[in-house]
Protein backbone atom coordinates (compact mmCIF):
# COMPACT_ATOMS: atom_id res chain seq x y z
CA UNK A 1 0.00 0.00 0.00
CA UNK A 2 1.02 3.34 -0.88
CA UNK A 3 2.24 5.37 2.74
CA UNK A 4 -0.27 8.21 0.78
CA UNK A 5 -3.53 6.03 1.39
CA UNK A 6 -5.60 7.62 3.73
CA UNK A 7 -5.88 4.46 6.00
CA UNK A 8 -7.96 6.16 9.34
CA UNK A 9 -9.37 8.34 11.10
CA UNK A 10 -10.57 9.99 14.29
CA UNK A 11 -13.09 12.24 15.85
CA UNK A 12 -13.15 13.70 19.65
CA UNK A 13 -13.96 16.58 21.58
CA UNK A 14 -11.71 19.53 22.33
CA UNK A 15 -12.59 21.59 24.69
CA UNK A 16 -10.51 23.98 26.65
CA UNK A 17 -11.06 26.61 30.05
CA UNK A 18 -10.99 30.48 29.01
CA UNK A 19 -9.37 33.17 31.42
CA UNK A 20 -12.73 35.14 30.75
CA UNK A 21 -15.61 34.95 29.03
CA UNK A 22 -15.68 35.73 25.19
CA UNK A 23 -18.66 37.89 25.04
CA UNK A 24 -20.15 39.92 22.19
CA UNK A 25 -23.36 41.33 21.34
CA UNK A 26 -25.04 37.91 19.88
CA UNK A 27 -23.92 35.34 22.74
CA UNK A 28 -21.15 34.88 24.85
CA UNK A 29 -18.52 31.55 25.30
CA UNK A 30 -17.34 30.30 28.67
CA UNK A 31 -14.94 28.20 27.17
CA UNK A 32 -13.77 26.31 23.83
CA UNK A 33 -16.42 23.32 22.51
CA UNK A 34 -14.88 22.49 19.42
CA UNK A 35 -14.14 19.07 17.47
CA UNK A 36 -10.48 17.71 16.38
CA UNK A 37 -10.33 15.98 13.55
CA UNK A 38 -7.27 13.50 12.73
CA UNK A 39 -6.61 11.70 9.80
CA UNK A 40 -3.65 8.94 9.44
CA UNK A 41 -1.90 7.75 6.17
CA UNK A 42 -0.75 4.71 5.48
CA UNK A 43 3.30 5.68 6.18
CA UNK A 44 2.16 7.06 9.82
CA UNK A 45 2.12 10.91 8.86
CA UNK A 46 -1.01 12.48 10.35
CA UNK A 47 -3.18 15.68 9.18
CA UNK A 48 -4.73 17.61 11.87
CA UNK A 49 -8.22 20.34 11.58
CA UNK A 50 -10.24 21.52 13.81
CA UNK A 51 -14.06 22.40 13.60
CA UNK A 52 -14.81 25.24 15.97
CA UNK A 53 -18.71 25.47 16.87
CA UNK A 54 -20.16 28.68 17.19
CA UNK A 55 -24.46 27.83 17.60
CA UNK A 56 -24.78 31.33 18.62
CA UNK A 57 -23.47 32.66 15.14
CA UNK A 58 -24.39 29.52 12.77
CA UNK A 59 -26.78 27.52 14.15
CA UNK A 60 -24.36 24.28 13.67
CA UNK A 61 -23.75 22.28 16.85
CA UNK A 62 -21.01 19.94 17.93
CA UNK A 63 -23.16 16.69 18.10
CA UNK A 64 -24.40 17.31 14.31
CA UNK A 65 -20.56 17.84 13.92
CA UNK A 66 -19.17 15.32 15.44
CA UNK A 67 -21.26 13.21 12.82
CA UNK A 68 -20.25 15.10 9.80
CA UNK A 69 -16.87 14.55 10.74
CA UNK A 70 -17.56 10.98 11.06
CA UNK A 71 -19.05 10.68 8.05
CA UNK A 72 -16.21 13.20 6.36
CA UNK A 73 -13.66 10.38 7.75
CA UNK A 74 -16.03 7.56 5.79
CA UNK A 75 -15.31 9.35 2.60
CA UNK A 76 -11.74 9.61 2.62
CA UNK A 77 -10.71 6.58 3.71
CA UNK A 78 -8.97 4.96 1.24
CA UNK A 79 -8.08 7.63 -1.08
CA UNK A 80 -5.09 8.92 -2.08
CA UNK A 81 -3.91 12.30 -0.12
CA UNK A 82 -1.64 13.05 -2.81
CA UNK A 83 -5.18 13.78 -4.89
CA UNK A 84 -5.69 15.83 -2.51
CA UNK A 85 -7.75 18.07 -4.61
CA UNK A 86 -9.84 15.56 -5.45
CA UNK A 87 -10.71 15.38 -1.79
CA UNK A 88 -11.10 18.70 -1.21
CA UNK A 89 -13.82 18.87 -3.81
CA UNK A 90 -15.73 16.20 -2.71
CA UNK A 91 -15.96 17.14 0.88
CA UNK A 92 -17.58 20.67 -0.63
CA UNK A 93 -20.53 18.67 -1.85
CA UNK A 94 -20.97 16.35 0.94
CA UNK A 95 -20.73 19.22 4.21
CA UNK A 96 -21.70 22.08 2.32
CA UNK A 97 -24.40 22.23 5.18
CA UNK A 98 -22.13 22.24 8.19
CA UNK A 99 -19.51 24.61 7.23
CA UNK A 100 -17.10 24.08 10.45
CA UNK A 101 -16.92 20.14 9.60
CA UNK A 102 -16.07 21.27 6.05
CA UNK A 103 -13.32 23.77 7.23
CA UNK A 104 -12.48 21.15 9.56
CA UNK A 105 -11.97 18.15 7.28
CA UNK A 106 -10.17 19.89 4.34
CA UNK A 107 -7.85 21.69 7.05
CA UNK A 108 -7.09 17.66 8.08
CA UNK A 109 -6.36 16.81 4.22
CA UNK A 110 -3.99 20.01 3.45
CA UNK A 111 -2.46 19.22 6.71
CA UNK A 112 -1.68 15.69 5.59
CA UNK A 113 -0.81 16.82 2.14
CA UNK A 114 1.53 19.30 3.27
CA UNK A 115 3.29 17.34 5.63
CA UNK A 116 3.97 14.26 3.33
CA UNK A 117 5.68 16.98 0.84
CA UNK A 118 7.51 18.10 3.71
CA UNK A 119 6.04 21.55 3.17
CA UNK A 120 4.62 24.28 5.37
CA UNK A 121 1.16 25.26 4.80
CA UNK A 122 2.08 28.55 4.51
CA UNK A 123 4.39 27.87 1.31
CA UNK A 124 1.74 25.87 -0.12
CA UNK A 125 -0.44 28.90 -0.22
CA UNK A 126 2.17 31.11 -1.90
CA UNK A 127 4.42 32.19 0.70
CA UNK A 128 3.70 36.22 0.60
CA UNK A 129 4.31 37.04 3.87
CA UNK A 130 6.66 35.61 6.75
CA UNK A 131 4.94 37.45 9.76
CA UNK A 132 1.25 38.53 10.90
CA UNK A 133 0.59 40.62 13.50
CA UNK A 134 -2.49 39.98 14.93
CA UNK A 135 -5.34 42.66 17.04
CA UNK A 136 -6.30 41.39 20.74
CA UNK A 137 -10.08 41.41 20.93
CA UNK A 138 -11.88 43.70 23.92
CA UNK A 139 -14.85 41.73 24.47
CA UNK A 140 -17.90 43.42 26.15
CA UNK A 141 -17.89 44.47 29.62
CA UNK A 142 -17.33 46.68 32.09
CA UNK A 143 -14.93 49.72 31.59
CA UNK A 144 -12.79 48.94 34.32
CA UNK A 145 -12.27 45.64 33.27
CA UNK A 146 -11.16 47.05 29.35
CA UNK A 147 -9.18 49.28 30.50
CA UNK A 148 -6.91 46.76 32.76
CA UNK A 149 -7.48 44.46 29.65
CA UNK A 150 -6.08 46.75 27.51
CA UNK A 151 -3.13 47.90 29.86
CA UNK A 152 -1.98 44.48 30.18
CA UNK A 153 -2.16 43.38 26.52
CA UNK A 154 -0.62 46.90 25.69
CA UNK A 155 1.84 46.09 27.96
CA UNK A 156 2.55 42.74 26.33
CA UNK A 157 3.23 44.22 22.96
CA UNK A 158 -0.16 44.43 21.33
CA UNK A 159 -0.82 47.83 19.27
CA UNK A 160 -4.58 46.94 17.98
CA UNK A 161 -7.32 46.56 19.71
CA UNK A 162 -10.37 45.22 18.07
CA UNK A 163 -13.52 46.74 20.46
CA UNK A 164 -16.80 44.43 20.60
CA UNK A 165 -19.69 47.04 20.70
CA UNK A 166 -23.18 46.80 20.63
CA UNK A 167 -24.91 45.85 24.15
CA UNK A 168 -25.56 49.25 25.29
CA UNK A 169 -24.09 52.28 23.89
CA UNK A 170 -23.50 54.41 26.42
CA UNK A 171 -21.04 51.46 27.77
CA UNK A 172 -19.64 51.38 24.83
CA UNK A 173 -18.25 55.51 24.40
CA UNK A 174 -17.17 54.48 28.17
CA UNK A 175 -15.52 51.17 27.14
CA UNK A 176 -13.90 52.77 23.89
CA UNK A 177 -12.46 55.97 25.98
CA UNK A 178 -11.21 53.06 28.46
CA UNK A 179 -9.27 51.33 26.06
CA UNK A 180 -7.90 54.82 24.45
CA UNK A 181 -6.40 56.00 27.71
CA UNK A 182 -4.84 52.34 28.43
CA UNK A 183 -2.87 52.73 24.74
CA UNK A 184 -3.44 56.05 23.66
CA UNK A 185 -1.43 55.59 20.56
CA UNK A 186 -2.92 52.15 19.57
CA UNK A 187 -5.33 51.57 17.00
CA UNK A 188 -8.68 50.52 17.33
CA UNK A 189 -11.11 48.20 15.19
CA UNK A 190 -14.88 47.99 15.90
CA UNK A 191 -16.97 44.49 15.66
CA UNK A 192 -21.48 44.95 16.40
CA UNK A 193 -21.91 41.61 15.47
CA UNK A 194 -24.97 42.90 13.55
CA UNK A 195 -26.18 44.78 16.57
CA UNK A 196 -26.96 47.96 14.96
CA UNK A 197 -29.30 49.50 12.51
CA UNK A 198 -27.33 51.66 9.83
CA UNK A 199 -28.41 54.89 10.85
CA UNK A 200 -27.54 54.10 14.77
CA UNK A 201 -24.34 52.85 13.61
CA UNK A 202 -23.62 56.18 11.67
CA UNK A 203 -24.88 57.84 14.61
CA UNK A 204 -22.77 55.87 17.22
CA UNK A 205 -19.73 56.78 15.15
CA UNK A 206 -20.20 60.31 15.00
CA UNK A 207 -20.35 60.10 18.53
CA UNK A 208 -17.07 58.74 18.50
CA UNK A 209 -15.95 60.76 16.11
CA UNK A 210 -16.54 63.60 18.34
CA UNK A 211 -14.76 62.09 21.18
CA UNK A 212 -11.87 61.80 19.13
CA UNK A 213 -11.62 58.23 19.13
CA UNK A 214 -11.47 57.09 15.02
CA UNK A 215 -11.58 53.10 14.58
CA UNK A 216 -9.80 51.88 11.42
CA UNK A 217 -12.19 49.50 10.63
CA UNK A 218 -16.36 48.94 11.53
CA UNK A 219 -17.43 45.15 11.19
CA UNK A 220 -20.35 43.84 10.63
CA UNK A 221 -22.94 46.75 11.99
CA UNK A 222 -25.79 46.16 11.13
CA UNK A 223 -28.03 42.40 10.64
CA UNK A 224 -26.20 39.99 8.29
CA UNK A 225 -29.37 40.19 5.20
CA UNK A 226 -29.48 44.59 5.81
CA UNK A 227 -27.01 44.73 2.56
CA UNK A 228 -28.44 47.97 1.83
CA UNK A 229 -27.49 49.31 5.50
CA UNK A 230 -24.10 48.15 4.81
CA UNK A 231 -24.38 49.72 1.66
CA UNK A 232 -25.12 53.10 3.14
CA UNK A 233 -22.68 53.04 5.93
CA UNK A 234 -20.11 52.25 2.74
CA UNK A 235 -20.94 55.18 0.87
CA UNK A 236 -21.40 57.30 4.53
CA UNK A 237 -18.68 56.61 6.74
CA UNK A 238 -14.77 57.48 6.44
CA UNK A 239 -13.48 53.86 7.42
CA UNK A 240 -13.68 50.57 5.26
CA UNK A 241 -17.06 48.59 6.53
CA UNK A 242 -16.61 45.32 6.62
CA UNK A 243 -19.31 42.32 6.26
CA UNK A 244 -18.82 39.26 8.40
CA UNK A 245 -21.76 37.56 9.17
CA UNK A 246 -23.17 39.21 6.09
CA UNK A 247 -20.28 36.98 3.62
CA UNK A 248 -21.75 33.66 5.05
CA UNK A 249 -20.85 32.29 1.23
CA UNK A 250 -19.43 32.97 -2.13
CA UNK A 251 -22.67 34.03 -3.37
CA UNK A 252 -22.56 36.58 -0.53
CA UNK A 253 -18.96 37.93 -1.65
CA UNK A 254 -20.24 38.38 -4.93
CA UNK A 255 -22.90 40.12 -4.43
CA UNK A 256 -21.87 42.16 -1.73
CA UNK A 257 -19.15 43.65 -4.43
CA UNK A 258 -20.83 43.93 -7.63
CA UNK A 259 -23.33 45.74 -5.65
CA UNK A 260 -20.27 48.01 -4.24
CA UNK A 261 -21.92 47.32 -0.73
CA UNK A 262 -19.19 46.77 1.43
CA UNK A 263 -15.19 47.82 1.48
CA UNK A 264 -13.58 45.06 3.26
CA UNK A 265 -14.86 41.53 4.04
CA UNK A 266 -13.76 39.18 6.89
CA UNK A 267 -12.39 35.29 5.58
CA UNK A 268 -13.21 33.16 7.95
CA UNK A 269 -12.23 29.46 7.03
CA UNK A 270 -15.06 28.44 8.90
CA UNK A 271 -17.49 30.06 6.88
CA UNK A 272 -16.24 29.08 4.09
CA UNK A 273 -13.69 25.99 3.82
CA UNK A 274 -10.55 26.49 2.12
CA UNK A 275 -11.56 26.41 -1.58
CA UNK A 276 -14.88 28.76 -1.32
CA UNK A 277 -12.22 31.20 1.06
CA UNK A 278 -9.18 31.08 -1.86
CA UNK A 279 -12.39 32.52 -3.95
CA UNK A 280 -13.19 35.13 -1.84
CA UNK A 281 -9.68 36.09 -1.46
CA UNK A 282 -9.43 36.51 -5.53
CA UNK A 283 -12.25 37.82 -6.27
CA UNK A 284 -11.99 40.77 -3.15
CA UNK A 285 -8.40 41.58 -4.78
CA UNK A 286 -9.49 41.90 -8.03
CA UNK A 287 -11.73 44.35 -7.06
CA UNK A 288 -9.78 46.52 -4.64
CA UNK A 289 -11.94 45.36 -1.55
CA UNK A 290 -9.83 45.16 1.46
CA UNK A 291 -9.19 41.96 3.86
CA UNK A 292 -9.52 40.65 7.14
CA UNK A 293 -8.56 37.17 8.26
CA UNK A 294 -11.01 36.20 11.17
CA UNK A 295 -11.99 33.14 12.70
CA UNK A 296 -14.43 31.78 15.72
CA UNK A 297 -13.30 30.95 18.73
CA UNK A 298 -10.38 28.42 18.04
CA UNK A 299 -7.34 27.15 19.40
CA UNK A 300 -3.60 27.44 18.24
CA UNK A 301 -4.50 24.67 15.83
CA UNK A 302 -7.30 26.15 13.71
CA UNK A 303 -5.73 29.87 14.27
CA UNK A 304 -2.47 28.65 12.72
CA UNK A 305 -3.99 27.72 10.01
CA UNK A 306 -5.79 30.42 9.02
CA UNK A 307 -2.73 32.22 9.74
CA UNK A 308 -0.61 30.10 6.88
CA UNK A 309 -3.95 30.57 4.73
CA UNK A 310 -3.73 34.77 5.00
CA UNK A 311 0.62 34.84 5.36
CA UNK A 312 0.48 32.50 2.37
CA UNK A 313 -1.82 34.52 -0.17
CA UNK A 314 -0.23 37.83 1.20
CA UNK A 315 -3.35 40.81 0.63
CA UNK A 316 -4.81 40.96 4.05
CA UNK A 317 -5.42 44.24 5.25
CA UNK A 318 -6.45 43.34 8.90
CA UNK A 319 -5.70 40.47 11.20
CA UNK A 320 -7.93 39.10 13.95
CA UNK A 321 -6.68 35.66 15.22
CA UNK A 322 -6.09 36.34 18.78
CA UNK A 323 -8.04 33.64 20.51
CA UNK A 324 -5.55 31.29 21.43
CA UNK A 325 -4.65 33.86 23.74
CA UNK A 326 -7.95 33.44 25.42
CA UNK A 327 -7.89 29.53 25.91
CA UNK A 328 -6.19 28.15 29.29
CA UNK A 329 -4.77 25.03 27.65
CA UNK A 330 -6.42 23.69 24.50
CA UNK A 331 -3.80 20.40 24.55
CA UNK A 332 -2.32 21.91 21.62
CA UNK A 333 1.48 21.42 20.84
CA UNK A 334 4.25 22.75 18.45
CA UNK A 335 2.77 26.48 18.29
CA UNK A 336 6.25 28.21 18.88
CA UNK A 337 5.91 30.17 16.39
CA UNK A 338 3.19 32.17 17.59
CA UNK A 339 4.96 34.34 19.71
CA UNK A 340 3.23 36.49 23.08
CA UNK A 341 3.11 39.95 21.72
CA UNK A 342 0.74 38.44 18.52
CA UNK A 343 3.22 37.69 15.86
CA UNK A 344 2.58 34.72 14.19
CA UNK A 345 6.25 33.90 12.38
CA UNK A 346 5.06 31.59 9.74
CA UNK A 347 8.63 30.83 7.82
CA UNK A 348 9.83 29.28 11.38
CA UNK A 349 7.31 26.06 10.26
CA UNK A 350 8.65 23.21 8.71
CA UNK A 351 5.72 20.49 7.64
CA UNK A 352 1.96 21.41 7.28
CA UNK A 353 0.30 23.24 10.02
CA UNK A 354 2.99 23.18 12.47
CA UNK A 355 0.59 22.48 15.43
CA UNK A 356 -0.74 19.03 16.73
CA UNK A 357 -2.25 17.79 19.96
CA UNK A 358 -0.13 16.80 22.63
CA UNK A 359 0.87 12.75 22.10
CA UNK A 360 -0.44 13.27 18.78
CA UNK A 361 -3.68 11.24 18.96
Amino acid sequence: MKDTIIKKFSVRELDAELFTPFTISSGSHKSLENVLFTLEAAGGLKGYGEAAIATHITGETRERTVKSLKRAGELLAGRDAANYLGALCALEEALDGNRAALAAAQMAVLDLATRLQGISLWKFFGARVPELKTDVTVVIGGAEAAYSFTKKMRAAGFHIFKVKTGSDMDEDFRRLEAVRKAAPASAIYLDANCAYGAKEAEKFINALAARGIRPQVLEQPVPKDDIEGLAYLTRRLPMPVCADESAYSLDDVFRLIRTRSVSAVNIKLTKLGFLRAREVWALARAAGIKLMMGEMLESELASAAAAHFAGGLGGFDFIDLDTPFFIKDSGMRGAGFLSGDGIYSLDGVKAGIGVQPAGGK
